[in-house]
């Protein structure tokens, strides 16, 4: 028995090392060379440390090194805990990139120093708990926002990662309520984790990749130009309606301020998900039934279906809330928004019209310092005339 879960664990390990090197290998190539800042980073460090480590394990049990094997297996434990970084600098959140290393470190060297067999087979399942706990700290993360929670690209993971905390919970539990007999149970413990690791690494690549490919510009501007076709068609649909009994419809136009900044320092990812957040909010302060759309990264329009003075209302709502997205501090600069408000009411029903004076309207309130609203007027129509007369 003992022969045939080693044998069994030598091939989970090769196996290991082939999907953690390709791991590895479309991290870097795909997804920090397209898209390096933090997040990126981080994974490469998470597929970087488990490819390493798998290759320590594999060279240990091929060569009958018990101490490279007990050091490469406590080292592999830190890559869950990148892999976590690296998703909270990608959602904006403090990164505590300093938890891989720890983990890492501190599990290899426990694992390094314990020689008895028992002992080390109760340290094992601690160190994979602790492991597995950055899976669930990962779950909590992506459970916070509902854009998370719906990105399919993160769902296996998220999927995974419950089954990774429920294993190392159960694993542990097992071992203190029954006390391990010898080097079987260890090896038992080896293998449903080999097995699941290959999962597991499988899925936070699909995750990793494809957010970075996405983040990076080659998915989103197919997805959001397909988003803002359908809020176009709608929206028009219904101020044709509303055109026939004049009710009081107008555009609101949502801008990140300071976006270029916020791109450059804080990086794509970041702004890709304050852009998110932004969306998020306008559905959650408009009413319900408003039509929400984004042309671009960093801008919304919401089409609202209320009198003046609600709308007044909400414009103050929104933009109170939008200083309130950075609450971690992650961000070098203070989130706020400029709106610009195109009431049908004053400029017709035309959609193409309220939008395009509506944007114009929420630039002129971003040149006068942002955090602020402006209502199309005069001045917005005078800017226009003046920059359709230029040559």
């Amino acid at each position: 028995m003992t022969d045939l879960m080693a044998a069994s664990a030598v091939d989970l390990g090769v196996a290991q090392a082939v999907m953690t090197t390709l791991a590895t290998a479309l991290t870097i190539g795909i997804a920090f060379l397209v898209k390096p800042g933090p997040p990126t980073l981080y994974w490469s460090f998470a597929f970087t440390l488990a490819m390493l480590a798998t290759y320590g394990v594999v060279a240990a049990q091929i060569n009958d090194m018990e101490t490279l094997r007990r050091v490469s297996l406590g080292a592999l434990m830190g890559a869950p805990a990148l892999l976590w970084s690296g998703f909270r600098a990608g959602w904006g959140l403090r990164p505590h990139a300093w938890a891989g290393g720890v983990v890492a470190a501190a599990s290899a060297a426990v694992l390094g120093s314990v020689d008895d067999i028992r002992w080390f087979t109760v340290t094992y399942r601690i160190v994979f708990f602790a492991a597995s706990v950055f899976a669930a700290l990962f779950v909590l993360d992506w459970s916070r926002v509902a854009a998370r929670r719906t990105d399919r690209l993160v769902l296996p993971l998220a999927i995974v990662s419950i089954a990774f905390f429920l294993t190392g919970t159960a694993t542990l539990l097992a071992g203190l309520l029954f006390p391990p007999s010898g080097s079987d149970d260890f090896g038992l413990v080896r293998l449903i984790s080999s097995a699941g690791m290959l999962v597991y690494v499988g899925c936070a690549l699909l995750a990793v990749v494809g957010t970075s490919a996405r983040d990076s510009g080659l998915g989103r501007a197919a997805t959001l130009s397909t988003g803002w076709q359908h809020f176009e068609k709608i929206a028009g649909d219904r101020l044709l309606r509303a055109a026939r009994g004049s009710d009081p419809w107008s555009i609101v136009y949502l801008q990140l301020d300071d976006a270029l900044d916020i791109r450059r320092s804080a990086g794509a990812a970041a702004f890709a998900n304050l852009s998110e957040r932004l969306e998020q909010e306008a559905r959650a302060v408009f009413p319900a039934e408003s039509d929400v759309g984004s042309p671009s990264a960093g801008s919304v329009v919401v089409l609202v279906p209320r009198q003046d003075a609600a709308v007044r209302e909400l414009l103050r709502t929104i933009l109170e809330r939008v200083t309130l997205l950075d609450v971690h501090g992650a961000l070098p600069i203070r989130p706020t928004a400029s709106a610009g408000w195109a009431p049908a009411s004053v400029l017709g029903y035309d959609l193409d019209a309220l939008v395009y004076t509506g944007r114009e309207a929420a630039r002129l309130a971003s040149e006068k310092g942002g955090d602020r609203w402006e209502r199309v007027g005069a001045t917005v129509v005078e800017r226009l005339i003046s920059q359709s007369e230029r040559p």
